[in-house]
């Protein structure tokens, strides 16, 4: 998908999507072997079948659920906020047998193919990597049922402050899963990585999730976790953990998982004419004014843009056909760039663009012609930058009262301050250079996993 194109999908999901009918939803998304998962389903055919895929280098069909009977459920009022609350349509338990990973049931209705979405995490940790599939920012952006986190995509242009992950997720993006994860864990099965799986909330639930893996990783948009989700990651790192962040506009905003993590809240001060807060009333929803949240968990304080969207149709922030969407290196002796052939100032990326559509970035000065991080915004000096990419603000910096005559985003790295290492390539579009499986983006990926999760393929 070509990057101009996808958030002009989400758009779209808030005048095409807002009120689905006919789709459906699982409890709970994340779930583990011996443990039942039900699906609840609104659906106008009188009969229909569900297909139940594992999410890899191809999908694998590992279930069917045969001859079930339509029934057509009526959407509440406020079910973006308090869940769908449709009738159980299907109950089955996970297979003790089923891998960890993203699993897909698929099934036709009246208004087309419609896809529900769970993650199957490991009944007993088996791999030294943990993945997070960043859900929170799935139900962020998820406009079904008439609101989500964005004015723009809701209903009335308001949004709401509290979202239920028992709902649909809307057709064609499936939260972002589609847009950008799927690049990245079809490439992990492609190259036989062992990975085990979990949900943002499944952090907030178990305080010791971390404990039993030597890596963590981060792909994609994560852009909505919690205060406890940055503080858990800094602590497994202090105690000698590797975080691998292969994200943009990560860490962007602080939200709470309630209810047993079925509901999401955001008390968004983004739109607020005041986003940092005042004085008098110091509360604000943005990571990177919270005790330096963002810059102490990942390493980077500002989000940038390229080929992002403007308010006008067809015009975009920094379009790639420019110098914009690929880095540059700036230590070609790192260990991250062995096997890339990569020497002082070459650049990678360029052929898929993946400099954008937000990238994230920190304040920066050059000393000897090499880029450092000046610690002015709450960024660790620890962190040693090994490429760099052009960008532009987005508007996104204006709130943050950053006026820059150049931004960038960062490929960063911790190795000194702690035990463990973190690891930051700060851009949404990283897993689209997985294209080129021996490309310079693919040999520094595999550098990565290897090195900081403490694992080689099989």
């Amino acid at each position: 998908m070509k990057r101009e194109h996808i958030f002009i999908h989400y758009e779209q999901d808030a005048t095409r999507y807002w009120k689905l009918q006919e789709g459906g939803y699982a409890t709970p998304i994340s779930i583990r072997p011996g443990e039942r998962v039900t699906f609840h389903i609104s659906n106008s055919r009188s009969y229909y079948d569900i297909f139940v895929y594992h999410e890899g280098a191809n999908r694998q069909l590992v279930k069917e659920i045969n001859d079930l009977q339509g029934e057509l459920q009526s959407v509440p009022e406020f079910g973006y906020r308090d869940g769908f609350d449709w009738s159980p349509t299907v109950d089955f338990e996970i297979p003790l047998n089923w891998s960890s990973g993203i699993y897909i049931a698929s099934f036709p209705t009246a208004q087309g193919t419609r896809e529900i979405l769970f993650v199957v995490r490991p009944k007993e940790p088996r791999s030294p990597i943990l993945l997070t599939i960043e859900t929170n920012t799935y139900s962020a952006y998820n406009p079904v049922g008439g609101k989500c986190l964005f004015p723009y995509l809701s209903t009335e242009r308001e949004h709401s402050e509290l979202l239920s992950f028992e709902r649909p997720l809307q057709p064609d993006i499936m939260g972002g899963f589609y847009a950008w994860d799927q690049f990245f864990t079809s490439w992990l099965h492609t190259e036989e990585y062992e990975v085990d799986y979990c949900v943002n909330a499944d952090h907030d639930a178990e305080a010791d999730i971390l404990d039993p893996y030597t890596g963590h990783l981060r792909i994609g948009h994560g852009e909505y976790v919690s205060r406890n989700e940055c503080e858990q990651l800094q602590r497994f790192v202090a105690q000698g953990g590797n975080l691998m962040v292969f994200a943009g506009n990560a860490f962007w905003h602080v939200v709470e998982t309630r209810d047993d993590g079925r509901q999401l809240y955001c008390a968004k001060s983004r739109y607020n004419p005041h986003p940092l807060g005042t004085p008098e009333n110091p509360k604000t929803s943005i990571l990177c004014a919270i005790d330096n949240l963002r810059q102490r968990t990942i390493g980077v304080t500002y989000t940038a843009s390229v080929n992002g969207k403007t308010g006008t149709p067809g015009e975009f922030i920094a379009p790639t056909t420019g110098e914009y969407g690929f880095y540059r290196v700036t230590d070609a002796d790192h260990w991250a760039f062995k096997g890339t052939g990569l020497r002082q100032g070459d650049e990678f990326g360029r052929e898929d663009s993946i400099v954008g559509v937000e990238c994230d970035g920190g304040d920066i000065e050059h000393v000897d012609d090499r880029p450092i991080f000046t610690g002015f915004d709450g960024i660790s000096p620890h962190y040693k930058i090994i490429a760099l990419a052009d960008a532009e603000d987005a508007g996104l910096n204006q709130i943050l009262g950053i006026e820059q005559d150049r931004y960038y985003s960062t490929v960063a790295i911790n190795e000194t301050e702690f035990k463990g290492t973190v690891f930051t390539a700060a851009t949404i579009e990283w897993s689209h250079g997985l294209y080129r499986n021996r490309g310079a983006v693919s040999q520094i990926t595999r550098n990565v996993l290897n090195r900081l999760g403490g694992v080689q393929p099989e």
